[in-house]
């Protein structure tokens, strides 16, 4: 078996502390952000097929999918968006919640169903410093 000395105890509460540290800094300021709803959309595919993009701006709306792999339905309301009718057994993607940050994702794998949020601002801001293609 192992022997731990006092030097070894030390570094892993140091790691332990500065790991904490860490994820509690991003943890608030991921929280310390705020977005313009007029700048989100809800990017809806199914089965990877684009089937509609909905600005979170504005008044609330249900948007109902119905497609050969089941039936869902998404209500936009302030300024996110939420599953709130999944007719496939585990209904995982309705126990999702309510989304309204980027990159917050609703899925729902029987019926093919993905809802990502996406900010328009921010895409077309880091446009051009994205690599727009690669040459050998």
């Amino acid at each position: 078996m192992l022997k731990l000395k006092k030097g070894d105890l030390w570094l892993i509460a140091v790691l332990v502390v500065v790991g904490i540290f860490w994820l509690g800094l991003r943890y608030f300021n991921e929280q310390s952000n705020t977005y313009n709803p007029a700048d989100l959309n809800a990017v809806i595919t199914v089965d990877g097929q684009l089937y509609k993009t909905v600005p979170l701006d504005g008044d609330s709306e249900e948007i109902e999918i119905k497609t050969e792999f089941g039936h869902n339905i998404l209500k936009k309301f302030d300024g996110g968006i939420q599953m709130i009718f999944a007719d496939c057994p585990k209904k995982i993607s309705m126990a999702m919640g309510f989304i309204s940050r980027p990159n917050e994702t609703i899925i729902c794998v029987p019926n093919r169903v993905y809802v990502e949020i996406a900010s328009s601002k921010a895409n077309k801001e880091t446009m051009e410093d994205e690599v727009d293609a690669y040459a050998r």
